[in-house]
């Protein structure tokens, strides 16, 4: 009977012991590497992220937004430079066809030299030599070619002035670039850079078309004796 009595406290204290011996940590060192290393991969991705944020924030700035401070100042005094300009200069087919002498918008230098070169010339008044009455066709060929070439005079002289006021800021704006702050302001810089190498063109085309209409005065001129040696041929009775 003894030896039973002595089991019962025996399995009693192991089954205290039980829940006290299920309560105690275990560390599992393969997990913990896994979970540390995870963690660390996820941070270098977060870190990733936010570097592909910012370069994102600054591309979209570099590509939008007013740039168009940076498109003045020189760049946009290249082609005319607020001096002459054909656009302002007057009508040679106006001169050509009977109008008035002017020398608006012209160069200020422009209307002197003019002057001085037609006083130089000497130039009589008339060809027939009618001073009352009706004006002859001849003689009215004569005022106008006078009035043509001192226009062209004065329009070369201004141009002339134009082209090299043209090539100092020209020079000037070539120093501007590269120093455009990012692409926006690169591409603005070079629309700026096409629009005054149009207006250029532009200019060009004036001078062709002055050109043109001067030479043109020729071809009146002939006409004109034409017409007045036909007319003192012609028979009256």
């Amino acid at each position: 009977m003894r030896p039973q009595l002595l089991l019962i406290p025996t399995v009693a204290a192991i089954a205290a012991i039980a829940p006290a011996l299920a309560q105690v940590p275990t560390r599992d060192d393969a997990n913990l590497t896994k979970a540390q290393e995870i963690a660390t991969n996820t941070r270098a991705i977060l870190t990733a992220d936010q570097e592909i944020m910012q370069f994102t924030q600054k591309t979209l700035a570099a590509v939008t937004g007013d740039r168009s401070s940076q498109a003045q100042g020189t760049l946009a005094q290249m082609a005319l430079g607020g001096g002459f300009s054909m656009g302002q200069a007057p009508s040679l087919g106006s001169v050509i066809s009977g109008g008035a002498l002017s020398f608006t918008g012209m160069g200020s230098g422009s209307q002197n030299i003019v002057s001085s070169l037609i006083n130089g010339l000497q130039l009589v008044q008339t060809i027939t030599g009618i001073t009352s009455g009706k004006s002859h066709p001849v003689d009215t060929a004569y005022k106008n070619s006078v009035n043509v070439a001192a226009t062209l005079s004065g329009l070369i002289d201004s141009t002339q002035g134009a082209v090299k006021q043209r090539s100092q800021s020209f020079t000037q704006g070539g120093q501007e670039i590269g120093k455009a702050q990012d692409l926006k302001g690169s591409v603005d810089q070079n629309t700026q850079v096409q629009i005054q190498t149009g207006q250029t063109i532009n200019e060009l085309n004036g001078v062709v078309n002055n050109a043109a209409a001067a030479a043109n005065q020729s071809n009146l001129d002939r006409l004109a004796a034409e017409s007045a040696a036909a007319r003192a041929m012609r028979f009256t009775q």
